[in-house]
């Protein structure tokens, strides 16, 4: 028996949420025994994802202190309980936070994995929290980095006894994504995509700053942008101002039948991600979202994006931070097209072969050692 313990998972929305839900699926599919302790969510959103998986969920509301308690105590019990019911042999937690609560003494007898995604080890030296933490990863075998730079991040924080294993994430295939790339048909449309919440970090403000000079390059062009945030009237303001409005369209949260379209329909991805207080990419999901459909990616090089995007193979990095390469770099992409539509090509194969799910559950199996 595989137990997860968790914040994050289906309905909600989030990389983290579609990660930790997209692990159970695959290790069940693989005939592994999983059980599922989340928070609560929508009643008829979990309702349907409930019933649309063979694997127990118990999910637990109310405030926040409370339902920490409450999922921790039945976690504990579920522990205790080997008796009648399958042992559990694995606990796989969505972040240490997940660990906080439970003692040491109700790990014993589990393989105990925790998922590590980056930003949550941007803490104050010497604080609570930091505290906190070195407890929690102290209860854990492994930390699952998500990428050599959420491992370097990691690492610090860890014990002698907890090992920090770089293990790539997997990824359900978006619907729609071909796992055999049809023929290119190019029809002269060029279409930049960016997937994103819209915070600071993510640089939609550098791709933004780039059309201008782009457009005259490139007559025609256009730059979707899917997603919200805080940030996002400031970057509508700067669309505005830019003279853009007929250059970029802002979706804000579409269906995913829409969002496939626009995918399969982008010449390029673009998110030159960069560091801010805080706040750092960790891996980067939506990139391999985007080579799922055959798109290659410009990414920023901060965090741990190159883990994500091989530059110069499935796409190109570059400073987040220096908004003249950021054009540069977009207009050679995209004025080569026959370049780009083999970063693209090599993108998928990777996507295929490494990230989907079915690939991908090997490295967790070894790990947790089923």
């Amino acid at each position: 028996m595989i137990l997860f313990t968790t914040q994050n998972f289906l309905p909600d929305v989030g990389g983290t949420q579609l990660y930790v839900t997209g692990l159970a699926d695959a290790l069940a599919a693989r005939g592994h025994e999983v059980e599922v302790y989340c928070d609560t969510a929508s009643r008829g959103a979990a309702r349907g994802v409930d019933q649309a998986r063979n694997y127990p969920i118990h999910r637990f509301g109310g405030p926040r202190p409370w339902m920490r308690w409450r999922k921790a105590r039945a976690v504990i019990g579920r522990l205790a309980d080997q008796i009648g019911r399958s042992r559990v042999r694995a606990v796989v937690t969505d972040t240490w936070k997940s660990l906080e609560l439970i003692p040491a003494e109700s790990l014993l007898h589990a393989r105990v994995f925790c998922l590590a995604h980056g930003s949550e080890f941007l803490i104050k030296p010497g604080s609570r929290k930091e505290r906190r933490l070195r407890s929690a990863l102290a209860k854990a075998n492994i930390v699952a980095a998500n990428s050599r730079f959420t491992a370097s991040l990691a690492q610090p924080f860890a014990p002698g006894g907890t090992e920090v294993r770089v293990i790539l994430p997997g990824i359900v295939p978006p619907s729609g994504a071909p796992r055999a790339l049809p023929p290119r048909a190019d029809d002269g449309t060029i279409r930049i995509l960016t997937i994103a919440r819209l915070e600071p970090r993510k640089g939609v403000d550098t791709v933004l700053a780039a059309l201008p000079a782009l457009r005259e390059k490139i007559p025609g062009i256009h730059y979707d942008v899917i997603g919200k945030g805080e940030d996002a009237a400031r970057l509508q303001q700067m669309t505005q101002q830019l003279g853009l409005s007929g250059t970029v369209t802002f979706h804000g949260y579409i269906p995913d039948e829409k969002k496939a379209a626009l995918i399969s329909g982008a010449t390029l991805f673009a998110l030159p991600n960069r560091r801010e207080p805080g706040s750092v990419e960790g891996f980067g999901i939506v990139f391999l979202e985007a080579a799922a459909y055959g798109v290659p990616s410009l990414a920023g090089g901060d965090g741990g994006t190159a883990d994500a995007v091989v530059d110069g193979e499935t796409g190109r990095m570059v400073d987040g931070d220096d908004a003249a390469a950021v054009q540069q770099t977009l207009l050679s992409m995209l004025t080569d097209r026959e370049a780009c539509a083999r970063l693209g090509d090599a993108a998928h194969e990777r996507f295929w072969t490494t990230f989907a799910w079915d690939a991908a559950v090997t490295r967790f199996e070894q790990a947790l050692r089923l």
